[in-house]
């Protein structure tokens, strides 16, 4: 390019120099044809047009200068557009592998969730609706979908086998951690998996550890031990059997009598000692009502409960499917594009609370489904119970650690301590025959749906030989449910998620001891009773929707011997008539329960739960208590003594 620009350069100086010979010639010829002019003239002719000559190959000079100065802009332009275009092709690059790994990630995803549709679809459930009754009093409900229950139940029909011949899962005594959210994750805040939810159903049982909090568990403990300190001063002259000790309502202690706020106001004199006395006793009761308070904040505002509203289908329930729940992060970043309709209704409520403590005593109940004593609802509602261990419960005996000891010599090296722990018979509420051992223990199932008339009417017309005689009563339905037993190695905090309608008893001292001597190979020649001074505490709360009723006529429930008419009424129709947190709501929403103290700013929830606790459920207690001594006293004279 610099070469063309020089060579027009020399043609045009060239040009130039053919007009400077041209002229001299004009000038000869001027000069020959007169003799008038002079050497002067002559000269300034030849200057003039030498000074035009110059001048024009100055103005050629400037030319190419020019034209290099723009060879240089034009280069200089030229390296600027590659270093772009550089630039713009290493950003398509990196733009295309960013693309590349989403998209890899993204195909990831969606072959593990064909790989999950393609296991649900092997053990996909058809559920057949047998009473499309809309009658609030007797029509089952749509949350009944998933959950075998009684007779009038919706039964599991994809494949009866599955349900005559279950099998014990490759590992039955496994506990699943929860350490952190994960992506495939998406029920339950993040807890729950698909294949958690699946074995859920498949086996009634899902064991979760790292639930709970620490400092809630050291809160627990204490809150445990004033409950059985408590107890030993009511009770020394009386011991339970079945359990060392029960109590109801856990979730109701720890609630202030009074929330005067005048009182926090309140300033004693300098010789008022009755003063102090009295507000050093009011400071010792309020610290002892936020220990107290741990087991609500347990049942209401833990993680239990978004995993039971989960195990129960009731948020899917909720959004209208599966998918609706699958893609909430999606609709909330298209909340415009979001047709989903949100059923609110929906809600999982308390039906009951119990805290309980084993000793040594050998008596426990056998295989047993909870009736409505401890479960105040009719058998066509779906629950779940969350069975917390308290102390640890270890079962050294698992498939796990059997696996690793090959010899009898290897096992009996084997320390343990016994203790009282929980056993539950894996697959049971969906078996064939556990309508036979709803017959032979008398269940919910068997009660008349109008409800018993009297305590007369219910000791005459109740079936079964009771619900803990299982062994005695039916032998082969015994075995039947021992051969399906799985016992956990249970921590402190470790949490049972078991179906309500699953089979399961207490396994006393005597019993753990007698069951770790045969799996060690030890022999045990004389049956010896175990004596320990441990408590072995453990915590259950039953779970259910907001739409299951109270069963119908004579009972003993709290709500019921309160106001009569809450008898066949929903959970939720209870707690809005009352205007008392009877069952109190922990999902989607919690009630407005947890401030203990009169400090706090919720005045209206405080002065419910206050009147529940303080008046209401006193009341119906005694009530409640002449029900039990009534019902006691037709037993022995029906067994004569």
């Amino acid at each position: 390019m610099i070469d063309d620009e020089e060579e027009d350069g020399s043609s045009i100086s060239s040009s130039g120099g053919d007009s400077y010979s041209s002229t001299s010639s004009i000038g000869s010829s001027s000069e020959n044809d007169s003799s008038s002019g002079g050497d002067n003239d002559v000269m300034d002719d030849y200057e003039s047009e030498d000074d035009a000559a110059y001048e024009a190959y100055d103005e050629l000079i400037g030319h190419d200068e020019l034209f290099r100065s723009m060879n240089n802009t034009l280069n200089d332009d030229n390296d600027d557009t590659h270093d772009i275009e550089r630039q713009v092709s290493i950003r398509r690059q990196v733009i295309v592998l960013v693309l590349s790994i989403l998209l890899t990630i993204l195909l990831s995803n969606f072959a593990y969730a064909g790989y999950q549709l393609l296991q649900l679809a092997k053990d996909s459930i058809e559920i057949v609706d047998k009473n499309n009754n809309d009658n609030d009093a007797t029509s089952t409900t749509r949350y009944q979908q998933f959950y075998p229950a009684n007779v009038q139940e919706k039964e599991y029909t994809h494949n009866a086998q599955d349900i005559d011949d279950y099998q014990l899962p490759k590992h039955p005594e496994r506990i699943y951690k929860h350490a952190s959210l994960s992506s495939k994750n998406y029920r339950a805040g993040g807890i729950l998996s698909d294949e958690m939810l699946q074995r859920y159903e498949e086996d009634g049982v899902l064991v979760i550890r790292n639930l709970i909090s620490p400092k809630l568990l050291d809160r627990l403990d204490t809150a445990s031990q004033m409950l059985i300190n408590d107890s030993k001063e009511e009770s020394r002259t009386k011991k339970r059997k079945q359990f060392h000790m029960v109590k109801n309502g856990a979730i109701f202690l720890g609630i202030p009598s009074s929330t005067n706020k005048n009182d926090d106001n309140k300033v004693c004199g300098s010789e008022d000692a009755s003063c102090e006395a009295n507000m050093e006793a009011d400071k010792s009761t309020e610290d002892d009502n936020i220990i107290l308070s741990s087991f609500r904040d347990l049942a209401m505002y833990s993680k239990i409960p978004r995993v039971a509203a989960s195990l129960l289908r009731l948020d899917e329930l909720r959004v209208g499917g599966e998918d609706n729940l699958k893609h909430k992060k999606r609709r909330r970043q298209h909340e415009e594009e979001d047709v989903t309709t949100v059923d609110d209704s929906i809600n999982l409520r308390i039906s009951r609370d119990i805290f309980l403590t084993k000793d040594d005593d050998d008596y426990a109940c056998g295989w047993h489904v909870d009736d409505t004593g401890f479960w105040p609802n009719v058998a066509s509602d779906p629950g779940v119970n969350a069975w917390i261990a308290l102390d640890d419960m270890s079962w050294p005996f698992t498939s796990a650690s059997d696996s690793s000891m090959t010899t009898a010599a290897d096992k009996k090296t084997q320390k343990y301590d016994p203790v009282a722990t929980f056993a539950l018979s894996l697959g049971s509420h969906r078996s064939s025959w556990r309508h036979e051992a709803y017959e032979v223990t008398g269940s919910t199932h068997t009660n008349p749906p109008e409800g018993y008339k009297s305590a007369a009417d219910l000791i005459q017309r109740r079936v079964g030989s009771g619900t803990c005689n299982i062994e005695s009563s039916a032998p082969n339905l015994y075995e039947k449910l021992e051969q399906n037993r799985v016992i956990y190695d249970l921590k402190k905090g470790d949490v049972i998620f078991h179906d309500r309608w699953l089979f399961h008893r207490t396994v006393t001292v005597g019993e753990y001891d007698k069951m770790a001597r045969e799996k060690s190979g030890e022999q045990q020649h004389e049956e010896k009773k175990i004596q320990t001074d441990k408590i072995f505490k453990r915590y259950s709360i039953r779970y259910a929707p907001g739409s299951s009723r109270v069963p119908p006529g004579y009972g003993v429930e709290l709500s019921v011997l309160h106001d009569e008419t809450n008898a066949n009424k929903t959970l939720d129709n209870i707690v809005e008539k009352s205007g008392s947190p009877w069952y109190p709501k922990v999902w989607p929403h919690v009630l407005k329960t947890k401030p203990i103290s009169s400090k706090t700013a919720e005045e209206e929830e405080i002065e419910g739960i206050t009147d529940l606790v303080h008046n209401k459920i006193p009341r119906a207690e005694v009530l409640q208590k002449e029900r039990k001594q009534e019902i006691q006293r037709l037993l022995k004279r029906r067994q004569g003594y």
